[in-house]
This record gives structure tokens, C-alpha cells and sequence, in this order.
């Protein structure tokens, strides 16, 4: 390069001496490439972030990976959804009762999410649709609120899939984002309504039971408004069920507010034909409670037909009430279970609807451990991640769920060796006639009769 003057000079004296000499370098050679090293790194991490947020809020369906999922799963469960049988239309002989706690229950856990596991997709029409093509009869609504992440406000009911620390998984979209926060509960609801009773559904006879497992609720009182106002959102996300939630029924009268639980659980599952059961672990007695009415629809209290409860582990705001005959533990909590309380676990299971949950919703629940907590103890439900076809296939067997949604419970004969985990009501005792010599005649007495008399 030519210097043309002697500005050009200076200016090149002065870049000189900015520029490191070959004694700096030696000097600094780690530093220098280390701080190239960062500079690097960093690059690729605001890289990443913005890749990440550009494809955060892919809509349902659209995104590569959201439609492989959506694709694979549909055509896993087609082929399996005409070999299906309706129980209450079709139910295998048993020795005992066909009341609903005599049979377990085919049921999935994060309804509406297709997977996978970790940040995947939330799409309830295809999530629902394979889940009952599997013959799916219990759906487990996972719902929390979310603290910032720029989702939603704060105590908004939210479908929620979580890690073992509380990380939620779900890639959300924009179209629950502002307007109507609460309509992915709606919408699997709708779901679950459209497609579990649809006449393509070989067992849509069968009826269908929702969970609602709370992870928490507002800070408050069971009674105060906020916790009241968030369960009741919840309340009218229920509403495509409606026409479909039982009530007064002819047989055994009046079960919301979870009224007669009992009951309730030793009716013939025939009589729950085409309905929908909604049990939760919430403490919703707080409408009971309070000044201002709320209609029943947007009352959750009224719809709760059961409560779950915990003895052992407490997942979410499950709470302990020994007037409850609903469980929700951990599959954990049954494999720990000491010899000596083993009966006393069979018998709690029979009288009392018993569901199962990971402890760490990562990991699902393997073979061996839903065998035992099932044929030794008699839980009635153990969730599946049904969109984990892999970890799941073991639960589409003969002797399992291959072509039942509710499958009976081992009940042998009476006087036989076998184990029995079946509900079997106590005989009722008829009062022998009373003899004779008890008749008091109302009281009445005659004079004596005979030759002394007088």
C-alpha cells in the first residue's frame, strides 16, 4: 500500500501500535484462545435460543416433527381399534358382582400430548383418537398454572406435562396463548367426547373416566376466590360432557358432590353405559362453603363424583381423608408394601378405586411392576404414556388389554384357593321368624282358662 501523505503516515503509525506484536501473542497465546473459544460458544448459544423460540410455538399439526409423531401413532393404533369389545355389552363370565370397582381400567396418562416425551407436541385430535383406537377408557388430565415463560397469566388451569422437577415439557402454540388459555382443557375434552363414543369406537359403550390431577392450586383457602375461580374454569372446560355426566341416576339416586362413593363403585358398570365419571384429587368442598353461588356447571363440587386421596406418598395437592374411596399413589408406594400388610392393602383396593402414577414422570412404569401392583394388590389403574408405543405394547396382550378398555378382576369361586381381589358385598341376613313363646299378643292378655279357674 502506498502513503500518499503524511496523514496517511500517521494514521498508519497509530494502527500499528494498536495491533499485538508477535511477543504479545507468545505471551498471551492461551488467553487469546480461550476468549475465541467464548466468543464462539456464545454465537452458537444466542443462535440456539433464537432457533428454539422461532420454532417454540409451531401450531398443532404443521411442524415437521409434530406430523411424523401424529402420523406414527395413528398408524400404530388404526389396525388395533376393531378388535375391541364393548364390557358392558359383552362382559366376560365372572363369580363376582360386575360392579365398576371389579375391573381394571385401560387408562393414559397427559391426554392430549402426542409426545415425545420431552418438548413435544400437544395435538388432542390425534392424541385422543389414538388412545381410544387403543381402547383407552381412562383419561388422566394432568393440570397446572405456569409462572412467567411468557405462556399465560398467572393461575390459569393448563393441560401440563412435567419432568420429575416440575419443568414443564409441552412445546406450546399460539392458539391457547391469549384468548381462551383454559380451551386446551375444552379441547381435550372435546376429544375425548368426539371420538371415545363415536360409532367407530368398538367399545363406545363403555363408560369413560376423568381424571383431574391438580399439581397445585392458588395460594389460599379451599373456599377463597381464587382457588374457587380456578377450579371453577376448569368446571366449564368439562362442559362437551354435559349431556353425558351422571347425576341423579335411577339406580343408587344422587352422586355429585361426591355423593354415596360407595355406591357409586359397587354399581354395575352397566349402568354407567355411554357416561362420563369425573374423579379428581382436589378438595373442592369449598362451593359448599361459599357466599357466592356458582351455577353447577361452573361448580367443580358438583361435577366430582369421586375423590382421590393419598396414605403413603402425596403427589400434587393430594390430600389425606379417610372417608374417601378413591386412591391416587405412586406405583412405588405398592412395591414397598411390608408382608404384613399385604391383606390390608387387598382389601383397602377392593373397596376403594385405586390409580397409579410414575414417580418420575420420565420413566415409564415397567411390566414387572404393573403386573405385581395389579394381580398382588388389585390397583385398578396404572396410566400409560400411550404415546410411547414401545414402553406401552406390553399392556395389548391376551390377558390384558387387547380387546378390552375395563378387563374383570380375578374373582375364583367361592371356597377355592385362589386369590380373590374382587369386591364381593356382604350377604344379607334375614331375621329368623320369632317363636311363639316371644308373641306378647300386642300386649293383650287373656284370663286363664281351664277347670280351677273362677
Amino acid at each position: 500500500m502506498k502513503l500518499t501523505s503524511s496523514y496517511d503516515v500517521g494514521m498508519f503509525e497509530w494502527l500499528q501500535g494498536l495491533m499485538p506484536t508477535s511477543a504479545f501473542f507468545k505471551e498471551n497465546y492461551k488467553e487469546i484462545i480461550f476468549s475465541i473459544f467464548c466468543i464462539i460458544g456464545l454465537a452458537m448459544y444466542i443462535y440456539v435460543t433464537l432457533y428454539k423460540t422461532s420454532t417454540a410455538l409451531i401450531p398443532d399439526g404443521i411442524g415437521t416433527t409434530s406430523k411424523d409423531q401424529g402420523e406414527k401413532l395413528l398408524a400404530y393404533s388404526e389396525p388395533k381399534k376393531n378388535s375391541k369389545r364393548a364390557t358392558v355389552s359383552n362382559l366376560p363370565t365372572m363369580n363376582a358382582p360386575t360392579s365398576l370397582i371389579n375391573f381394571y381400567a385401560l387408562g393414559c396418562r397427559y391426554s392430549g400430548y402426542i409426545g415425545p416425551m420431552e418438548n413435544g407436541y400437544f395435538n388432542p385430535d390425534i392424541a385422543i383418537q389414538h388412545s381410544v383406537n387403543l381402547g383407552c377408557r381412562v383419561f388422566v388430565l394432568d393440570i397446572d398454572y405456569f409462572d412467567g415463560q411468557g405462556i399465560t397469566t398467572t393461575y390459569i388451569p393448563r393441560i401440563s406435562v412435567q419432568d420429575v422437577q416440575g419443568k414443564n415439557m409441552i412445546q406450546f402454540n399460539d392458539k391457547y396463548k391469549l384468548n381462551d388459555p383454559v380451551g386446551e382443557i375444552r379441547h381435550v375434552c372435546e376429544s375425548i367426547n368426539t371420538y371415545a363414543f363415536s360409532s367407530a369406537c368398538q367399545n363406545a359403550e363403555d363408560p369413560v373416566i376423568i381424571v383431574l390431577y391438580f399439581h397445585r392450586k392458588p395460594p389460599g383457602g379451599k373456599n377463597s376466590p381464587a382457588v374457587l375461580t380456578y377450579y371453577s374454569k376448569v368446571a366449564e372446560a368439562l362442559g362437551p360432557f354435559q349431556n353425558r355426566l351422571i347425576t341423579n341416576e335411577v339406580h343408587n339416586g344422587v352422586f355429585h358432590r361426591q355423593k354415596q362413593e360407595h355406591n357409586l363403585l359397587s354399581g354395575n358398570i352397566k349402568n354407567y353405559t355411554g357416561k362420563v365419571l369425573i374423579f379428581s384429587n382436589a378438595d373442592t368442598s369449598g362451593f359448599r362453603e361459599s357466599s357466592v353461588p356458582y351455577e353447577p356447571y361452573k361448580d367443580l363440587d358438583f361435577l366430582v363424583n369421586l375423590r382421590l386421596i393419598f396414605s403413603q406418598t402425596k403427589m400434587g395437592i393430594t390430600e389425606k381423608d379417610t372417608t374417601s374411596y378413591g386412591i391416587l399413589q405412586t406405583a412405588d408406594d405398592y412395591m414397598s408394601i411390608p408382608t404384613d400388610r399385604v391383606s390390608e392393602t387387598i382389601e383397602e383396593t377392593k373397596k376403594k378405586w385405586t390409580i397409579c402414577l410414575s414417580s418420575n414422570p420420565s420413566i415409564p412404569i415397567p411390566e414387572y411392576i404393573y403386573n405385581k401392583i395389579t394381580s398382588l394388590y388389585g390397583v385398578h389403574c396404572v396410566p400409560a404414556c400411550l404415546f410411547d408405543t414401545d414402553a406401552s405394547a406390553y399392556l395389548f396382550t391376551a390377558d390384558l388389554f387387547e380387546k378390552y378398555g375395563f378387563i374383570p378382576k380375578p374373582c375364583p369361586p367361592p371356597n377355592s384357593k385362589g386369590l380373590c381381589l374382587c369386591y364381593i358385598p356382604p350377604p344379607i341376613v334375614v331375621a329368623a321368624p320369632a317363636s311363639d313363646t316371644m308373641n306378647s299378643k300386642g300386649g293383650v292378655l287373656s284370663s286363664p282358662e281351664g277347670p280351677n279357674s273362677s
